[in-house]
């Protein structure tokens, strides 16, 4: 069964899911990284896999292991790219505490990266309540934070909807092309 955010993904694209490879094991993602992943994201990566939505955004997506590792092991670059953003924005807030308002992973609630715009956009989760199906969305472009209320999936819906100025420059969709680019 398709979840709904899902579907109107595809409507929305006229990608259809499914086409990712296997799921990953994500009841795996407590043990190995200390942290449940919002069941949209999971969905998501499960049926599309890497890619950019519109011409602008990237979300932070598991690759296939290379070598020996698999599974699980995949997310482990994504989770150390959203630590190393995490870190950096840290070392911001440092210097400029007025500019960022908010705590970043692994600080108690703090956000934590899922994505990105080629113009060093940057989207997260705020990870309280501790339910992450909960988690708002929080996008970041250079000095405006924009909270969502609402998970990833329908935060892309949203976005490829045209009605959020905001987040249709956060996708920059462009006429006669596609919404959602798969990576080969």
């Amino acid at each position: 069964m398709v979840r709904d955010d899902i579907a109107a993904f595809a409507r929305i694209t006229g990608a259809a899911p499914g086409t990712a490879g296997p799921a990953l094991p994500w009841a795996d993602t407590r043990a190995a990284y200390g942290l449940d992943l919002p069941a949209d994201y999971r969905a998501f990566v499960d049926a599309y896999g890497p890619g950019t939505v519109g011409s602008r955004l990237t979300p932070l997506i598991p690759l296939p292991p290379c070598g020996t590792g698999t599974g699980i092991a995949a997310l482990g670059p994504v989770l150390d790219a959203a630590a190393e953003i995490g870190a950096l924005l840290r070392g911001l807030r440092e210097r400029y505490p007025d500019a960022f308002p908010y705590p970043f992973h692994p600080e108690p609630g703090g956000l934590l990266a899922w994505g990105g715009g080629v113009g060093g956009e940057q989207c997260f989760w705020l990870t309280q309540p501790a339910d992450p199906d909960t988690w708002p969305v929080v996008v970041w472009d250079k000095a405006d934070w924009h909270r969502y209320d609402m998970g990833m999936v329908a935060l892309l819906n949203r976005a490829l909807s045209g009605h959020d100025a905001f987040l249709d420059e956060l996708v920059g969709p462009r006429p006669g092309h596609p919404l959602w680019n798969p990576d080969p």
